[in-house]
């Protein structure tokens, strides 16, 4: 199978990496419990030998491109100067409480393309993944996370009681991860739609989205070189009954919650850029929105990108009224799941990719591809093929109780701010980040708390406002 052409989307990813951006996203799981270093550095080595991208390197081979080439040492142990990297620090509780991840760059043509952090205390502990995009894609991200706390529940679960299951990946599904058929119908449909497609694409080329607006003073220097202010991840958790009466208020308005949730944030993003940098009212806002291309053929593939974008673009002025914007965010997301709209953006980067250094003169020319990221993952524990013992709807792994997951995609250029959104054990979990060179972590904080604040309004509207957070949630 090695070495293995990139495919056009990780390609995509290669090119827009870059030492001020790099497109390295991050997973968080929250914990209860004595998290063991031990039985984490066994389930980490075991989880990076069955999925290849993990103990690959990228290089780029005369008459292949670039390639995924495996490691030679790959199955070295997880140690300090080793190839796989794990730092863990022991802290007391309110230093794992208070601890912020920063920003990482991971160059794939002298490392893998996973990273883990630890810090535990006796009775708590916060465990990140930095993930390379190349690498995989944020359901991917949840299937590294998940197996990676099942193979640790497996080694610390007690004698006689309930362990995490799971389904061994399968190496050569890797070669299916481009392979997004779904049937001839689909081929028939896509066909006929010519003319639809192309209209698409010449509206993403041509309308120029607006930017989010920046800091008064931003305090990472715009000199294209990352620094340790950047945060990787804010984090921030909406109680079971705000989440309900969101699910409720979509209901009302007979679309889905991921309708409502897209609708709330072009609304949030207009706020935001009216009270600081006001525009004409017919300039776009534009969100990229991930969208899987997986197929039941993917199910035990290992961590991969199988994944598009869609775009909702609208005017500043078609958000002031929440029920028609709703409305026809629903006739376009529909058409998202029905047509496969992801199709499209995958064609862009197969055309650029046939060009030399297309990918890049693209990238460069249109710096602003949308005004940000919004990415839904839906039910976190259905992302995940395996089981785990649930305590009061969390995972059991062993030990510990995973208390929250969270996690959040990368920033490029001029796409100044990424929302993840998922929902655990009944709450919504809502993460950010912000692009440290033009939006400080001030205003960082501000904007998920606006945007918390425009969610809590929609809710009150199926009940009595419910403002406070859930005890057990954590807020920025």
């Amino acid at each position: 199978m090695f070495p293995l052409p990139l495919s056009d989307f990780e390609y995509y990813m290669l090119v827009d990496d870059r030492p001020s951006h790099p497109m390295v996203f991050v997973m968080a799981a929250h914990l209860e419990g004595a998290f063991q270093q031990s039985a984490l550095t066994q389930a980490l080595q075991e989880l990076v030998e069955c999925h290849p991208f993990l103990h690959c390197q990228i290089a780029d081979i005369p008459g292949c491109g670039w390639c995924w080439v495996p490691l030679a040492d790959a199955s070295m142990p997880v140690s300090a100067g080793s190839t796989i990297h794990l730092d863990w620090l022991d802290v007391d509780e309110s230093a794992v409480a208070e601890f912020v991840p920063q920003v990482r760059a991971i160059d794939l043509t002298s490392e893998t393309g996973l990273q883990v952090v630890v810090r535990a205390s006796p009775t708590t502990a916060r465990l990140f993944l930095y993930i390379h995009h190349v690498c995989c894609d944020g359901i991917g991200g949840i299937q590294l996370l998940g197996e990676l706390l099942a193979r640790y529940g497996q080694k610390t679960a007690a004698p006689g009681e309930r362990q995490p299951v799971f389904d061994e990946p399968r190496t050569e599904l890797l070669l299916e991860r481009e392979n997004y058929d779904v049937g001839d119908a689909t081929v028939q449909k896509h066909r006929k739609s010519l003319r639809k497609t192309a209209g698409k694409i010449s509206r993403l080329l041509l309308r120029k989205p607006v930017l989010l607006a920046p800091s008064a003073v931003a305090v990472v220097p715009s000199s294209h070189t990352l620094t340790a202010a950047c945060p990787a991840i804010l984090e921030a958790v909406m109680s079971k009954r705000v989440h309900r009466r969101l699910r409720a208020a979509a209901a009302r308005y007979e679309v889905s919650l991921n309708d409502l949730l897209i609708g709330e944030f072009l609304r949030h993003i207009r706020r935001w850029n009216s009270t600081r940098t006001p525009g004409p009212d017919r300039s776009w806002i534009r969100l990229s929105v991930p969208v899987s291309m997986r197929t039941r053929i993917h199910e035990r593939m290992p961590a991969a990108n199988v994944v598009s974008y869609a775009f909702v673009t609208r005017r500043q002025q078609e958000c002031d009224d929440m029920h028609t914007l709703l409305q026809s965010i629903h006739r376009q997301t529909s058409d998202v799941v029905f047509n496969r709209e992801g199709i499209v953006c995958l064609k862009i980067f197969k055309v650029l990719r046939k060009f030399p250094r297309g990918m890049k003169m693209f990238l460069g020319l249109k710096s602003c591809l949308s005004t940000a990221v919004l990415a839904n993952i839906g039910d976190i524990r259905r992302r995940f093929s395996g089981r785990f013992p649930l305590r009061t709807g969390r995972w059991v792994a062993g030990n510990v109780l995973v208390k929250h997951l969270t996690g959040v995609a990368p920033v490029r250029p001029n796409t100044r701010a990424a929302v993840s959104i998922g929902e655990y054990a009944g709450d919504l979990s809502i993460s950010l980040r912000t692009d440290a060179t033009v939006i400080n972590a001030t205003d960082s904080h501000r904007f998920l708390r606006g945007f918390l604040a425009g969610l809590e309004e929609v809710a009150a509207e199926s009940g009595e406002a419910d403002r406070c957070a859930d005890p057990e949630a954590f807020n920025p």
